[in-house]
């Protein structure tokens, strides 16, 4: 195939519906991000975390501006993420449905700071907001990290296609699959 070919091929993003479609095809990290609200504790699953920096210890995740949890979340300055393992993806629908209380039921502490972070967690992350931007259709929340507290090496829970990637078999350390 010649390069016009190719470019023939590519077509302009004007349908939402085929933008996130095709983005599908990229795994996502899952995180479930806390917060000490007004009312309780509170929190949201976010398809979007990442590092940032190893000095400082920052982080980033993304929230899209119509959400309500967001709102409240923002309410404090310190945060919690909790990193949940390849076989909570039940969890991680727990604080993605629009509940009044998503930690009914849900073991937690918290931290020094004040965010609540879920025992279950094979990562627990302890944060500070250090800003907030508007970047399209979403804010992208940067957080420097105070604490942590590794618990599991088990695998991470991925999001790909809709639906969660088994990584039940992966080998620790070697970033591949067992066969």
């Amino acid at each position: 195939m010649t390069t016009t070919e190719f470019l023939e091929r590519l077509t302009p993003v004007s349908d939402s519906a085929d933008y996130r479609k095709a983005l599908g095809h990229v795994p996502t990290s899952v995180a479930i991000v806390t917060g000490a609200g007004r009312s309780g504790p509170v929190g949201m699953t976010v398809g979007s975390f990442t590092s940032v920096s190893l000095d400082p210890p920052l982080i980033t995740f993304f929230v899209g501006r119509g959400s309500s949890t967001w709102l409240k979340l923002y309410a404090g300055d310190h945060f919690g993420v909790n990193i949940v393992g390849h076989d909570q993806g039940e969890l991680c629908r727990a604080f993605s449905r629009p509940v009044e209380d998503r930690f009914a039921g849900v073991a937690w502490r918290r931290s020094a700071l004040g965010a609540p972070l879920l025992e279950a967690a094979i990562v627990n992350l302890e944060c500070t907001r250090v800003r907030v931007d508007v970047i399209g259709d979403h804010y992208q929340v940067v957080g420097r990290v105070e604490s942590l507290r590794l618990q599991a090496t088990d695998p991470p829970l991925i999001f790909l296609r809709g639906g969660f990637v088994d990584l039940d078999h992966l080998s620790e350390g070697d970033g591949r699959t067992a066969p």
